[in-house]
């Protein structure tokens, strides 16, 4: 179908632009909205307990044999576990990105049953659980007691009984742990009272398998020609504490019944006393509720808010439901933010291009092209299975200034027929697309080059590069379609032909002609005062107050008289740009600097040794650039939470713990910018259970209720208040260690958004020796001025007693070692003996001493083990001495390990920590001791370092070889490719320079190598690249058409500088609220922003000045290899310019 169908039919031209407006809404209410796309690898979690166990017989026991088993499945990353003193085993096993979660679970199932028959039996009857998840959590959520009506017990199984279940349910949720405990059955022996009957735990544990089991006694008059059968039940396993108090434990012939309540008491009680949860001060319990892998975060989470706002109607009185933490509330508030700068950039945009056109007309064509080519990206989005995220919403806004340039080109190349004399602009529109047709859809072709090879790379930069770059070259797309079937049609319609002098006008001509003239008599009648007012100079003072304002965010309801202030004067510059004034002003300027910019451009072309070394030099600069602007992943930014984690001297109690949470609890609440806290008693998200641990989840205020005063806005954001609460905290609790930070910003890798690394001790030597060089390495760490902080958890010196049993006693008493052994764990550690049935749940019996009981080592002189006839006191057969060793062991691909945590220090990036952890490692860890990263730290290790320049390889490859294609040689393309150096240097410039504002007002971030900056990087390239195409492209068609080189390059510059500076000052000024974005999202824009801007004014500076030089010079080359053959030509005009400028 040829081009100018689409002009002689606009209405075919608009039916498809509609279709694509419909179908691109269609494809924003299907897209799912989500963080970022699920770019986290999948986690599979193995997880089983050995109730009693050390944490040494836990790893031993437990974790080495599952681990060895599961070690080298197909796809494996890595492979993290960890030991407890409370008897939990816990193994992660980390997979590569893109391996189907499903079948990871299967593979690793089928090994951890291999080891099976090697685990202890008390763990094989509890169960080992394997099932997917990922390490972010989605939510956290509380239950309390807001009045003080219930006990913590009966708050917990509430949840645990009516709520857990239904959050399990919902699709996405890989886990939902609560910080709790579930009901038990609590059976506390009495143990000198169990002695005065010649009793051990081993006797109560066989009781209860005899009397607490279910039956099947099967039916009478089954098969046996009777007229009834019947069924016999037996009653089963018992419910209620008073049952079991009533459980026959002997009874002789006189009638004498011993029975359990004799011996013990017997409670419904928690499964764990280890844990427990606040809200706010107030008795509850939290939930935290993990992502499955390959689900929809965002959808999840709405499903967890809808289900937990109606359960919250359905609750006790007095009881209520409080959101701590989830991941759209950072979401939405971003997006919301991105839309808001999205509609900026539009008004802007539409400005800028006013500005040069000076026409409501033709700048209305490339304002439709705009939501056209937008609107209809979401439904490409919708096809190829992507979402609407963060990535894909950045570049829409950068694709703003893209995708109208092509409908610009469009209006001008109709506007300089009509110039020319056309009368009719159906003709002129069919004669301008019949020259421009070739030029946009091979402009188009380079643009998208830029974007698609990198959507190829692998590994989570790739996924950021995917997501990005498609969207990008697929609104690009749309816009080139835009611009050969709608831009022509309605400039078709839009415009008007110009009439020359002398010329008959129509009566409709005529008419329009007295109405204008009428209107202007009126103008200057009522609003002349007001139109002398209106100096150009002060329609340009309100235009750059109204972008301030903008960027400033005057433009909302918070503040009314800014608002109203800001309303007017965006009124009075609207006003004034209309003004012919303005008008006549801006054309003067223009035709000014465009003389001026011809003769510096004439000296720059007869001067090419200038280019030349400016080109080198850019190159210098922008490799010295890329090595000392340190590195990182993505920007971290205020997600609305931060969480705090404490640790206690080891050996410290639950009761103490909770005394200093409570203290600490005391400090947040006082804070303005916490909105509610959670505090959990028992519980480390770092380092898991242990009564020394505690954890705090605090919900800040809203981001808008954070923004008052510059000194307010700092103190309140999350990496400024976790650092200050850190400090608040060090010094009034000298026996803690107290850490605050903000959750990770890529859900899936780790808990906090700082650095996560692994000490691993390959020697095989002792946890002490172990512990002395982590804490030396560590020591020399924290020195580093690139970090903040670094610590671990780990500690060796938690207070234990080692038990020694005399087996040649045992043997001389007839008493088995192992019975000492059961008999102690039976009375300290606790045994799961049996189960019971209760609210339509299993339960299990504990037996324990009562607590009173086991207190001190005294309590050990009441313990009595059976010797025959007699009760001999156990410790006649064992004895115990004081040692000290870890509460949680952790090894990391099968090495004993220590997890080490941290962050960059203020005005550092994640990069440089990095770099300053392998050289400190390099530097003061001994042979046989390595460490290696884990999580999102492990991921910016291996994407860093050479990623920028294989960017920039591939980018320019590819434009390289369409431009030779296009151009048919290999040498004019570098007049193109030599000029786009100068806009990369100058991002990493404006980076630098907005890293050093941020040293002054520390509002802003530090310069950052990141994703961000590499995503405008890859943009920069088309853009810079397209700016010079326009130049060399027409310089080439003044060549061919026999004019001088000079003068080609130089009238081809001077041809394209409006187009160039147009669409160039329309990106600019279009990202200014990008580039100093407040709020949500506030770091990642910046860091897009100013990369952005930074890399187009100076690509354009620099560009419009060298390109025509380059141009010459290449040109040039060319001809010496291949003469140029001239096209014969009869446009009189042309041949009056090549005679006036040829050789």
């Amino acid at each position: 179908m040829k081009l100018d169908t689409f002009i002689k039919r606009p209405v075919l031209s608009t039916v498809i632009s509609i279709f694509i407006v419909v179908l691109g809404l269609l494809g924003i209410v299907s897209l799912p909205i989500m963080q970022y796309p699920d770019i986290a690898p999948p986690t599979i979690s193995v997880s089983t307990s050995y109730t009693g166990a050390d944490a040494q017989t836990v790893l031993n026991s437990v974790v080495a044999p599952i681990e060895e088993e599961i070690n080298g499945v197909e796809d494996m990353l890595y492979m993290t576990s960890s030991a407890t003193n409370n008897g939990t085993a816990n193994i992660s096993v980390t997979f590569k990105q893109g391996t189907d979660p499903d079948m990871a679970a299967v593979k690793v199932q089928n090994r951890v049953s291999k080891a099976l028959g090697f685990l202890p039996s008390e763990v094989t009857r509890v169960g080992v659980l394997t099932q997917k998840r990922q390490t972010s959590m989605l939510m956290v959520f509380s239950i309390y007691d807001d009045e003080g009506r219930y006990s913590t017990e009966f708050v917990e199984n509430y949840a645990d009984i009516n709520i857990i279940p239904q959050v399990k349910r919902v699709k996405g949720v890989g886990e939902a742990m609560m910080l709790g405990a579930s009901y038990s059955m609590r059976i506390w022996l009495k143990p000198d009272v169990m002695a005065q009957y010649h009793l051990m735990p081993s006797d109560i544990t066989a009781v209860l398998a005899e009397q607490n089991i279910e039956a099947a006694p099967g039916a009478i008059g089954e098969n046996s020609n009777k007229s009834f059968q019947y069924t016999l039940r037996y009653k089963g396993r018992l419910e209620k504490p008073e049952e079991f108090e009533n459980i026959v434990i002997s009874a002789d012939q006189d009638g004498n019944i011993l029975r359990l309540k004799d011996v013990a008491d017997v409670e419904l009680g928690r499964l764990t006393y280890a844990v427990k949860a606040k809200t706010d001060g107030k008795n509850g319990v939290s939930c935290v509720v993990f992502q499955s892998a390959g689900s929809n975060a965002t959808e999840t989470v709405q499903e967890l808010q809808k289900l937990l706002k109606e359960t919250e109607q359905t609750l006790p009185p007095g009881m209520k439901i409080r959101i701590q933490q989830n991941v759209n509330d950072f979401l939405f508030a971003s997006i919301h933010e991105v839309i808001k700068t999205l509609i900026e950039a539009f008004i802007l945009v539409f400005i800028v291009v006013y500005l040069f056109l000076q026409d409501f007309r033709s700048t209305l064509i490339p304002s439709i092209a705009i939501p056209v080519a937008l609107i209809g990206t979401f439904f490409a989005l919708y096809v190829i299975g992507f979402s609407i995220n963060l990535l894909t919403l950045c570049a829409m806004v950068l694709a703003i200034a893209i995708v109208v340039d092509d409908a610009i080109v469009v209006v001008e190349g109709v506007h300089a027929k009509l110039d020319l004399g056309y009368k009719s602009t159906t003709k002129a529109s069919i004669d301008a697309m019949n020259e421009l047709g070739g030029a946009i859809v091979s402009i188009t072709l380079v643009m998208m080059a830029v974007f698609i090879p990198v959507s190829f790379m692998p590994g989570t930069s790739g996924t950021f590069y995917q997501q990005f770059g498609l969207t990008m070259a697929i609104a690009i797309g749309f816009s080139a379609l835009n611009a050969l079937t709608l831009s022509p049609a309605l400039c078709a319609l839009f415009l008007k032909a110009h009439n020359e002098d002398g010329e008959e006008l129509t009566t409709k001509e005529k008419m329009n002609i007295a109405m204008g003239e009428a209107r202007n008599q009126m103008k200057k009648k009522y609003t002349g005062g007001f139109y002398k007012l209106m100096h150009p100079a002060i329609t340009i003072i309100c235009l750059i107050a109204t972008i301030i304002g903008m960027i400033i965010g005057a433009f909302s309801f918070e503040n009314i008289l800014m608002l109203v202030i800001f309303s007017v004067i965006a009124l009075i510059a609207l006003i004034g740009i209309f003004t012919k004034r303005f008008h006549d002003a801006f054309n003067n300027f223009y035709n000014k600097l465009l003389e001026k910019y011809k003769k510096h451009v004439r000296k720059l072309v007869e001067r090419p040794l200038i280019s030349i070394v400016a080109v080198v030099i850019s190159f210098f600069l922008l490799g010295y650039l890329m090595n000392v602007t340190p590195t990182g992943l993505v920007p971290n930014e205020d997600v609305g939470t931060i969480m705090g984690v404490v640790s206690m001297p080891a050996g410290t109690t639950l009761e103490r713990t909770e005394e200093v949470l409570n203290k600490v609890d005391a400090i947040l609440s006082e804070n303005h910018a916490i909105e509610s806290r959670t505090m959990i008693i028992g519980y480390s998200f770092m380092s898991g259970q242990g009564p020394s641990y505690g954890s705090f989840i605090c919900k800040l205020r809203n981001w808008e209720e954070r923004r008052g005063s510059l000194e307010q806005t700092i103190k309140e954001r999350s990496d400024v208040l976790s650092g200050l609460l850190y400090l608040q905290c060090r010094e009034e609790f000298k026996d803690a260690q107290i850490f605050f930070f903000a959750p990770p910003m890529i859900p899936g890798y780790s808990v906090t958004n700082g650095f996560t690394f692994n000490l691993q001790d390959k020697t095989g030597g002792s946890l002490d020796k172990f512990y002395e060089v982590a804490q030396n390495f560590l020591a020399k760490l924290n020195e580093r001025p690139e970090i903040s902080s670094a610590q671990t958890s780990f500690s060796p010196n938690y207070p234990q007693y080692m038990v020694d049993v005399d087996v040649a006693a045992c043997k001389k008493a007839g008493i088995s070692p192992s019975t000492i052994l059961t008999t102690l764990q039976g009375y300290y550690g606790g045994m799961y003996v049996s189960n019971f049935n209760r609210f339509g749940k299993l339960y299990r019996v504990m037996l324990q001493a009562d607590p009173q009981k086991r207190g001190d080592l005294e309590s050990l002189n009441s313990i009595k083990v059976r010797n025959g006839a007699e009760m001999a006191p156990i410790t006649q057969f064992m004895s115990m001495h004081k040692v000290y060793g870890p509460d949680i062991i952790n090894r990391f691909n099968l090495y004993t390990s220590m997890s080490v945590d941290g962050s960059p220090a203020t005005g550092y990036t994640s990069g440089q920590a990095i770099e300053a952890i392998k050289e400190t490692a390099a530097q003061h860890l001994p042979v046989g001791y390595s460490f290696e990263f884990s999580g999102m730290t492990r991921e910016e290790e291996s994407s860093s370092g050479s990623t920028t320049i294989l960017i920039f390889i591939l980018c320019f490859a590819f434009v390289y070889l369409l431009l030779s294609a296009q151009y048919e040689s290999y040498v004019v393309p570098f007049a193109v490719l030599l000029s786009v150096p100068f806009g990369l240097a100058g991002s990493f410039l404006f980076a630098h320079l907005m890293g050093g504002l941020n040293s002054i007002i520390p509002i802003f971030s530090s310069a950052s190598n990141n994703i961000y900056m590499q995503i405008a990087l890859i943009m920069l390239i088309g853009l810079l690249a397209k700016n010079a195409i326009l130049i060399v492209e027409f310089a080439l068609e003044r060549r061919r058409i026999g004019m001088g080189l000079t003068w080609a390059a130089i009238l081809g510059a001077a041809a394209r500088l409006r187009p160039i500076l147009m669409t160039s000052l329309a990106m600019i000024v279009g990202l200014l609220p990008m580039m100093f974005a407040m709020g949500a999202g506030a770091n990642g824009n910046r860091a897009l922003g100013s990369a952005t801007i930074g890399g187009m004014l100076l690509g354009m500076i620099f560009q419009i000045f060298v390109v025509p030089s380059l141009f010459v010079i290449f040109q040039y080359l060319q001809e010496k290899i291949k003469p140029i053959k001239f096209d014969d030509i009869d446009n009189q005009d042309i041949n009056k310019e090549i005679e006036q400028y040829a050789k």
